[in-house]
C-alpha cells in the first residue's frame, strides 16, 4: 500500500509561519507542497521575486539557500511538522506551471502547453501555442494560427514552454546545447529537518 501524501498537520499554519520570512527576503510564495519521495517526506516551497517579470521567478541559487536556512529555523522553533522531512526551496523555472487565472494573464504572449479535462472545440485535449487575452474565467491559446478558447475550469495542467531559439545567440567561443538549456531548470536549495529526526527516535 502506497503511503498517503496528505499532510497530518495544517499546511495553512506553515504558510502563515513562513510568510514573514519570505517577505524579509523580498520574495513571495508561488506554491507549497507536501509530498513523499524516495528520500522521504519533502516540504517544497516554490518562490519568486516580488514584482518580477521573469518567468523563472527572478531568484538566484543564493536566494533559495538563504530562504531555506531561515524557513528551516522558523519551522523548527514553531514545531509545526511532526515528521522527519526534507525542506526544498526552489524557483518556478522557465517552464513553470501556471496555476491561476492571474498567471495566464501575466504571461500572455508566451508559449504554453495546456492540458484539458475534456476536448476543446476543435477536439484537442492538449493545446500548445501563444497565450492570448481572454474573458474572465476563460483561457485562449493561439494554435497554428487559430484561436482556441476554453473555460479555465477545464485546465488540468498548464506550463510555459522554454524555447531555446528565443534566447540570445551565444558569443563566439560560448557553448550551446545542454549547457544553455540548463537555464530552464528551477534553482533550488535543500535543508534536512533535524528536529523531525529527533522526534522519530
Amino acid at each position: 500500500m502506497e503511503p498517503s501524501t496528505r499532510a497530518t498537520f495544517d499546511l495553512g499554519r506553515v504558510r502563515d509561519a513562513v510568510a514573514p520570512v519570505l517577505a524579509s527576503h523580498g520574495v513571495t510564495l508561488v506554491d507549497l507542497e507536501w509530498t513523499t519521495e524516495r528520500a522521504g517526506w519533502t516540504l517544497r516551497l516554490t518562490i519568486e521575486r516580488e514584482g518580477t517579470a521573469d518567468a523563472g521567478g527572478g531568484v538566484t541559487l543564493e536566494d533559495c539557500a538563504d530562504v531555506s536556512r531561515d524557513v528551516s529555523s522558523v519551522l523548527d522553533v514553531e514545531d509545526l511538522i511532526p515528521n522527519h522531512y526534507n525542506l526544498e526551496v526552489s524557483s518556478p523555472g522557465l517552464d513553470r506551471r501556471l496555476r491561476t487565472e492571474a498567471e495566464f494573464v501575466r504571461f500572455r504572449g508566451r508559449t504554453a502547453k495546456v492540458k484539458l479535462s475534456r476536448p476543446a472545440p476543435d477536439g484537442q485535449r492538449l493545446l500548445r501555442g501563444e497565450l492570448l487575452e481572454a474573458p474572465e474565467g476563460r483561457v485562449a491559446v493561439l494554435v497554428d494560427g487559430k484561436r482556441i478558447e476554453v473555460p479555465f475550469s477545464d485546465v488540468v495542467e498548464a506550463r510555459l514552454v522554454f524555447e531555446l531559439a528565443s534566447q540570445p545567440k551565444p558569443k563566439k567561443g560560448q557553448r550551446q546545447g545542454k549547457e544553455a538549456a540548463k537555464g530552464s531548470a528551477p534553482r533550488s536549495a535543500s535543508q534536512r529537518s533535524e528536529r523531525g529526526s529527533e522526534k522519530r527516535k
